[in-house]
C-alpha cells in the first residue's frame, strides 16, 4: 500500500462497529488493484472479509465531485458510483481469485441517496461500504454483481450497485471486434451543430468537465464531448470510452433537462445506469432525456451511437430527507 498524503489521523470513522474500527482509511489500496494509473484516484483504502459473501470496504474522500473539488455543501454521487466501480474490482481480485490484466465489462451501476452525501472538508471524509457482494446465477462464466449499503459519519445515506463481469481476454476480443463500428454502420466523424454549456449549467466548475453540448435544432437532446486527455476521465488507456464517462455525462444531461440551478453537482440522488454496448472514441454519441414513469424529478436518458443504443439511466433530481429526519444509525 501506499500512503495517501496530507491525511490526518483524527476523521472519524464511518460507524461504530468493530470492522469500522480494524480498517485503514489513511493508505489506499494500490492503483493497479482498482484499474488506475494515478494514485490520486483511488479511492479505496482497506477492506475486510466478514462473512461469505459480506464485506467492508473503506474509502477516503478527498475531493467532492468525481472530476474536481468545488468546497461544495455536499458531495456529488458520481463520487459513490466511481468507488463502487473501485470496490468490484478491488473485490475481484482480491476475494475471488481474478487474476490481474484481465479485462472487466460493466453492465450496470446504480446509486440512490436517502439524503445529501456530506461535504468533504480540508481532511478527507472517511465512507464505509457494507457490501453483499455474490454471483446472481451459476455457470461457467464470473458474472458479479454488490450491493452496498454506505455509511457515513454513523449514517446510512443511501444505497450503490454494481452488475460486471471479469471477462477472459480472449472472449473480450472476440466480443469487441463483433461489437465496434464495422464500415457497414459508417457514422459521421463529427456531431452536428451544437451549443456550448457553460461550466455551472452542468454543476462544474471547469469548461473542461463539460461533458455535454446541447443539440443546436432539438430540445433535450445533447452531444457527448470528449477530452482524450483528462486526468480522470481516461486515466489510463482503454479501447473504448470508460463507462464512468456516460455515467458523468448521463448526471449532466439530467441535471440539465430538470433545470436543476443549485450549485455543484450534488443535486441528483438517484443514478441507474444500465449499460449494453461498447462506446467507441470516435463516432458521436447523442444523449436524449425525457420525463420517466417514476415522476416530475426523474428522467430517462439514452446514450446512442450510429443508430444503437449504448445505455441507459434514469437520474433524479428530487430532495432526500434532511439529516435531522433519520435518526437510526447505521448497520
Amino acid at each position: 500500500m501506499h500512503a495517501m498524503s496530507g491525511l490526518g489521523m483524527g476523521i472519524g470513522r464511518p460507524g461504530p462497529e468493530r470492522h469500522w474500527q480494524r480498517l485503514d482509511f489513511d493508505r489506499c489500496v494500490p492503483r493497479e488493484t482498482v484499474h488506475k494509473a494515478a494514485a490520486a484516484e483511488v479511492l479505496l483504502t482497506d477492506a475486510e472479509r466478514l462473512g461469505d459473501d459480506r464485506f467492508a470496504v473503506g474509502a477516503a474522500w478527498r475531493r467532492d465531485h468525481y472530476l474536481a473539488h468545488h468546497g461544495g455543501p455536499a458531495a456529488d454521487p458520481v463520487l459513490l458510483a466511481e468507488t463502487a466501480r473501485q470496490i468490484a474490482i478491488y473485490l475481484s481480485h482480491r476475494f475471488f481469485g481474478v487474476a490481474h490484466g484481465v479485462p472487466f465489462v460493466l453492465s450496470g451501476i446504480s446509486v440512490e441517496l436517502f439524503e445529501a452525501l456530506p461535504p468533504v472538508g480540508e481532511e478527507y471524509l472517511a465512507v464505509g461500504l457494507d457490501v453483499v457482494c455474490r454471483k446472481p446465477a451459476e455457470g461457467a462464466r464470473l458474472r458479479l454483481e454488490l450491493d452496498a449499503d454506505v455509511v457515513v459519519r454513523h449514517r446510512s445515506v443511501g444505497r450503490a450497485r454494481v452488475r460486471w463481469e471479469p471477462m477472459e481476454p480472449r472472449r473480450y476480443a472476440l466480443l469487441r471486434r463483433r461489437g465496434g463500428q464495422g464500415p457497414a454502420e459508417a457514422a459521421p466523424s463529427t456531431a452536428p451543430s451544437c451549443v456550448p454549456l457553460s461550466p455551472a449549467r452542468v454543476g462544474q466548475l471547469s469548461e473542461r468537465d463539460v461533458l455535454i453540448a446541447a443539440d443546436s435544432s432539438e430540445g433535450n437532446v445533447w452531444w457527448l464531448r470528449l477530452d482524450r486527455a483528462h486526468p480522470v476521465l481516461f486515466d489510463h488507456e482503454s479501447d473504448h470510452v470508460p463507462g464512468m464517462t456516460l455515467v458523468e455525462a448521463f448526471r449532466q444531461a439530467g441535471r440539465v433537462a430538470s433545470a436543476d440551478s443549485r450549485p455543484g453537482a450534488s443535486g441528483a440522488t438517484l443514478l441507474d445506469v444500465t449499460f449494453t454496448a461498447f462506446c467507441e472514441p470516435d463516432v458521436p454519441v447523442s444523449i436524449t432525456a425525457e420525463p420517466a414513469d417514476r415522476g416530475a424529478a426523474v428522467f430517462t436518458l439514452r446514450a446512442r451511437q450510429a443508430g444503437r443504443e449504448l445505455a441507459s439511466a434514469e437520474v433524479g433530481h428530487g430532495v432526500p430527507e434532511s439529516p435531522g429526519m433519520r435518526l437510526e444509525a447505521a448497520c
